[in-house]
């Protein structure tokens, strides 16, 4: 295959996986239960601040790890922003938290930007659709949490979640 088509089936691929998550954005799936545990799979990130964060060093350190799924654009993302930076600063030093983009077009410099806009108050990354892959998520606004033992716990897909949802799971993860 020539190099452009290469890149043409690669994007559209990631456009494919887009719009597939966006149809799914209301969707209501169920939280995953402690009877079918995955194992997280491994990642090092580096956030708009320059911070790295890895499952690795996460659970060395012996903090479960929360991940966030979100886009730019996604309009339920921009309801959890606002809920999640007032309930992480209480548990920052208890957990591992980072927001990854899905979309590829979410570049470190417009996180960062969106990020300044929205006040974020917790890490966030520029896009990688192929962590959203790994973890197996099938769209934007969707938390996952990670035991101490690398183990997915829980997956809340495309859905507003309240202050106190937010607490119950982070403290779910930390007993």
């Amino acid at each position: 295959m020539k190099k452009g088509t290469i890149t043409a089936v690669a994007f559209l691929t990631t456009l494919t996986l887009l719009l597939a998550s966006c149809a799914g954005e209301g969707d209501s799936e169920r939280s995953q239960s402690a009877s079918d545990l995955d194992s997280a799979p491994d990642f090092e990130v580096t956030t708009i601040d320059g911070e790295i964060i890895s499952l690795e060093q996460s659970l060395a350190d012996g903090k479960p790890v929360v991940v966030y799924f979100m886009a730019s654009w996604c309009s339920t993302c921009a309801r959890n922003w606002p809920v999640i930076s007032e309930v992480y600063p209480e548990y920052e030093d208890q957990l591992t938290f980072v927001a990854v983009s899905i979309d590829p077009t979410d570049s470190e410099d417009v996180i960062r930007q969106l990020s300044a806009d929205r006040d974020f108050k917790f890490p966030a990354t520029e896009g990688k659709p192929q962590l959203m892959l790994d973890f197996g998520v099938t769209g934007q606004a969707t938390t996952v949490g990670v035991d101490r033992d690398g183990n997915i716990v829980f997956k809340k897909p495309g859905q507003a979640i309240s202050a106190s949802e937010y607490r119950d799971l982070f403290t779910g993860l930390l007993n």
